[in-house]
C-alpha cells in the first residue's frame, strides 16, 4: 500500500491565500454594501462604462447649476430687500412733502430737510449693500463700492449756480418766482442727475456699470440677475433729496419754495415708480430661477434612476456577502493559528 502525506507548511499557504483572496473579496463587498454602486465599474459593467460616465457627468452639471443658482436667488433676493426698503424712504418723503406744501412753517421745513437727508443717508448706505463679497448694486463692477456721497459738492454747485441765475434775471434769490425757480431746477440741477453725470470719474456719485449681472441658470437659459446703482430709480431718489436739502435753505419765497416742494415731489414719485419697476423685473428672473430650479430637480432624479440602474448594486446582497467572508476569514484565522501551534515534538 501507497501513503502520501500533506506537509502543515502547504496547508498554511493554502489558508494564506484563501486569507488574502477573501479580504480582497471582503472590501469590495464592503465598499458596495456602504455605496451600493459596484466597486470596479470597469469590470463590472464593462462597455456601459462610457454611458456612467456621460451620466455622472450630467449630474455634476445639474449639481453645479443648482449651486450657482441658489447664490443667484440670496443676490436677487437681498436686491429685493433693498429696493423695497428704498421704496419705502421715497414715499415718506414724498408724504414730508406734501405735508409741507399745505403749511411752509419752520417746523415743516425743518421735517422735510431732515427727510430729505435721511432718504440720502439711506440711498448710499442701501447701494454699497455687498452679499458674499459682492456688491448688488456696482453692475458687473461687482467688486468696487459703487456710491459716494457727492452731496455737499454737489449742494454748493447748485447754490453757486442760483445766485449767478439770479442775477443774470437782475434779482436777489428770495426774489425769484415759482416758475423762475422751476425753470432753475429742470435746466440746471436736473441735468446734474443725468447718468453720465451721475457716473462721470472725476465727480460723479457712482463707480457702478451700467450693465448688469447676468446668469445662466440652465444649459438653455441666461437671466438678467441684478440692477445697478446707475438706475433711473436711485438718480431721481437722490435729485429729489438733493433739491430739498440744497434749495430750502436759501429763503425762498412762498410760491419758489412751493414750486421747490412740488419738482421734488415728482422726481421722487419717478424714483420710486422706476424702483417698483425694477423690482418687478428681478421679479419676474427670480420666477425663472425658480421654475429652472424645478426642471433641474427633475432632471437630477431622472439622471439619478438612470445611473442607480446602471451602477446599483443590492446592498443586501452585498451585507450579506460580508458577514460570510468575515465568517470565512475567523475560520482560516482561527486554523492558521492551530496549524501554527502544531510541532514534531508534541509527538515523539
Amino acid at each position: 500500500m501507497k501513503t502520501s502525506f500533506v506537509s502543515s507548511s502547504a496547508m498554511q499557504n493554502t489558508l494564506r491565500l484563501t486569507i488574502s483572496q477573501s479580504q480582497s473579496k471582503l472590501l469590495q463587498a464592503s465598499t458596495e454594501a456602504t455605496t451600493g454602486t459596484y466597486s470596479d465599474l470597469g469590470a463590472a459593467i464593462g462597455s456601459g462604462a462610457a454611458k456612467s460616465v456621460n451620466l455622472t457627468s450630467a449630474l455634476n452639471q445639474v449639481a453645479s447649476f443648482q449651486s450657482t443658482n441658489a447664490i443667484v436667488s440670496l443676490r436677487m433676493d437681498a436686491s429685493q430687500t433693498a429696493l423695497a426698503s428704498l421704496q419705502d424712504a421715497g414715499d415718506s418723503l414724498v408724504s414730508n412733502l406734501t405735508a409741507l406744501q399745505a403749511s411752509q412753517d419752520s417746523t415743516s421745513i425743518a421735517v422735510a430737510l431732515q427727510a430729505a437727508t435721511d432718504t440720502l443717508s439711506q440711498l448710499i448706505s442701501t447701494g454699497n449693500t455687498a452679499v458674499n463679497g459682492e456688491y448688488l448694486f456696482a453692475g458687473t463692477n461687482v467688486d468696487n463700492q459703487p456710491l459716494s456721497d457727492q452731496s455737499s459738492s454737489v449742494t454748493d454747485t447748485i447754490v453757486s449756480a442760483l445766485g449767478d441765475y439770479a442775477t443774470s434775471l437782475g434779482k436777489q434769490v428770495n426774489e425769484l418766482t415759482g416758475d423762475e425757480i422751476g425753470t432753475f431746477i429742470t435746466d440746471t440741477v436736473e441735468p446734474m442727475f443725468s447718468e453720465s453725470a451721475w457716473s462721470d470719474p472725476d465727480s460723479g456719485w457712482s463707480t457702478a456699470s451700467s450693465t448688469n449681472m447676468t446668469s445662466r441658470i440652465s444649459a438653455s437659459e441666461t437671466i438678467t440677475s441684478s440692477t445697478n446703482a446707475n438706475s433711473e430709480g436711485m438718480r431721481y431718489l437722490a435729485l429729489a433729496s438733493v433739491v430739498v436739502s440744497a434749495l430750502f435753505g436759501q429763503d425762498l419765497s412762498a410760491s419758489a419754495q412751493s414750486t421747490v416742494a412740488s419738482k421734488a415731489i415728482t422726481y421722487a414719485v419717478q424714483g420710486t415708480s422706476a424702483l417698483v419697476t425694477a423690482q418687478s423685473q428681478l421679479g419676474l428672473s427670480q420666477e425663472r430661477v425658480e421654475k429652472a430650479n424645478d426642471a433641474l430637480d427633475a432632471q437630477t432624479t431622472l439622471l439619478q434612476g438612470s445611473l442607480g440602474d446602471l451602477q446599483g448594486v443590492d446592498t443586501y446582497e452585498a451585507s450579506t456577502l460580508v458577514n460570510e467572508l468575515q465568517t470565512q476569514l475567523e475560520t482560516a484565522y482561527t486554523l492558521v493559528s492551530k496549524l501554527q501551534s502544531l510541532s514534531l515534538v508534541n509527538y515523539l
